[in-house]
């Protein structure tokens, strides 16, 4: 006699690998952004590619733990979370750091006052 497949497990997995692959896409869009940070804006001019806002994510209402199909996945792609929010941190730091390099320089982000050019000379 076949074993009956459990609808609750079944749905429990059917959501938990949804969140997976929301969350393995946001990943992936954050390693795209750290490989080319201007994303399509460094497209060659009169290009269709139009920068698209990501949407927010925000948290799911999942009803227990993570079922033990997906529990493997779960982890690496903790593990992969982790590794680009390392990236993330030193990437802000690098960006910081070159703020404040420009941000030294005298007459950087001041308005300038009104320039005249002599043309009859």
């Amino acid at each position: 006699m076949a074993e009956q497949a459990d609808p609750d497990a079944d749905n429990a997995l059917a959501a938990w690998t949804a969140v997976l692959d929301m969350l393995e896409m946001a990943v992936h869009a954050a390693e795209r952004t750290l490989k080319d940070p201007l994303g399509p804006l460094s497209a060659a001019t009169g290009s269709v590619a139009e920068p698209r806002p990501e949407k927010r994510w925000s948290p799911p209402s999942l009803s227990g733990p993570v079922p033990d199909a997906a529990r493997r996945r779960a982890v690496a792609l903790a593990a992969a979370q982790e590794r680009v929010a390392l990236r993330l941190e030193e990437a802000r730091v690098g960006v910081a750091r070159q703020l404040q390099a420009v941000s030294s320089v005298p007459g950087v982000g001041e308005s300038s006052g009104a320039v005249y050019l002599d043309v009859n000379g």
